[in-house]
């Protein structure tokens, strides 16, 4: 019997331990010429995460290098005189991106604490940066070292990668899932803290916390890459925005949303759009919102999100974490979740103790370029001498500039403007 009995508590906590609940939510954001073709360039970002986020060497986002890496380097390479950005994913080279995978923040829900074993693949990308810091995942290829690494440092041009090539990334977390009480009591609060990184925490979610004492209420990562997510759209030369689902699954919600020189437009299904499904929306057949805050497009938003399974709290804090991005930015764009398997396809994920419930929400953000305002690009960029001051801006300050700059080059090539479905 006492040799038993241990065996019954470990079982028993075991069992309880695996009770509990997974929510998460992220975004895919990609561009498409109004052609339908992806573009690249979406290593981009708008703005910077809390000092306190790791990464990869050459991806800091408003980080410093992990502690002796840059020794490290400048040691073997020589120091990295990677190209200056005005914005961007650190200063690393890279190409062929056509998929920027922002913020998925992952949240457990448990009535007792446990410890955790976490580990997430990317399929087509590197998972760049992360919070807490992480117990193993992949490691970014380097280039060879120097013979003279003071006065021939590697070029800059060896450490690009190209993300066009078969890429696969994974991150894996080692922590504590702090009980509801100690959730309660415990000091998430950072000094560095940002506006979105605040608005992505929950109160029902437990606290999580590494060995070396990182605690968030929960798990953050982001990357980057070169996938299909699904969710084909071409433009007419009417303007007319089609819509096809080739993710071999069911979108469960899909809203289309417009910004155009202040006015806002929208149409959302809550049936979504089934597997293989085609949709065709004028431009005219769009709602127009009326001035001020666009509360139906949050609230469609936000129930969407809950339809899917996410806790109200967990929705309100997605919408609210890229409001501004989503919902106050020019352009044309369709906000759609991603099918189960497709998520699982893309960033598959394993739990050790596996939970009882597993709800994931990727939300596909396909930005969509419109054949007039290709038109205008194109006639910007051939602009001389003070006169391509607009173009200039547009591709290097822009968040979608060398997606746009892409595009144009493409139409200057003779691709014309077919909105083919």
């Amino acid at each position: 019997m006492k040799t038993t009995t241990p065996l019954f508590f470990a079982l028993a906590l075991s069992v309880h331990a695996s009770a509990y609940q997974l929510h998460e939510w992220g975004t895919f954001t990609s561009v498409a010429g109004s052609d339908g073709v992806l573009l690249s360039g979406l290593q981009r970002e708008e703005v910077e995460l809390p000092a306190y986020v790791h990464s990869h060497f050459g991806f800091e986002n408003g980080q410093q290098p992990q502690e002796g890496k840059l020794a490290s380097v400048m040691k073997v390479q020589g120091y990295p005189a990677f190209p200056t950005q005005n914005k961007g994913l650190g200063r690393r080279p890279v190409s062929g991106v056509t998929v920027k995978m922002e913020t998925p923040v992952i949240y457990f829900h448990s009535d007792t604490a446990f410890h955790a074993k976490v580990k997430v693949g990317f399929e087509g990308g590197t998972i760049s940066q992360w919070y807490p810091n992480r117990s193993g995942g992949e490691t970014l290829p380097e280039p060879p070292p120097s013979t003279d690494p003071v006065n021939k440092p590697v070029p800059a041009e060896q450490w690009k990668i190209d993300f066009a090539k078969p890429y696969h990334g994974g991150i894996e977390w080692d922590v504590e899932v702090l009980s509801p009480a100690e959730s309660r009591s415990v000091l998430t609060f950072k000094p560095r803290d940002t506006v979105n990184w605040l608005r992505a925490r929950v109160p029902e979610a437990n606290v999580v916390r590494t060995d070396s004492g990182e605690t968030e209420n929960y798990l953050f990562y982001r990357g980057l890459g070169n996938f299909t997510p699904g969710l084909l759209t071409t433009v007419s030369a009417d303007e007319t925005l089609h819509l096809k689902n080739q993710t071999g699954g069911d979108i469960p919600y899909l809203l289309v949303f417009q910004q155009n020189g202040g006015g806002v437009s929208w149409s959302a299904r809550t049936a979504g759009l089934k597997a293989g499904e085609a949709l065709d929306l004028s431009e005219s057949s769009l709602t127009k919102s009326a001035d001020g805050f666009p509360s139906p497009i949050y609230e469609s938003m936000k129930s969407g999100l809950i339809a899917c399974g996410l806790l109200e709290s967990e929705a309100n804090a997605m919408v609210q974490t890229w409001w501004t991005s989503y919902f106050e930015t020019e352009g044309l764009r369709v906000f759609w979740v991603l099918p189960a398997a497709t998520t699982e396809r893309i960033l598959p994920l394993t739990v050790s103790p596996a939970p009882k419930k597993s709800v994931r929400v990727i939300v596909g953000r396909s930005e969509v370029l419109r054949p007039r305002q290709e038109t205008e690009w194109l006639v910007a960029s051939r602009q001389k001498d003070e006169n391509a001051y607009l173009w200039k801006y547009t591709v290097e300050s822009d968040r979608f500039g060398l997606a746009i700059q892409e595009r144009v080059k493409a139409m200057e090539n003779g691709a014309a403007i077919t909105g083919q479905r």
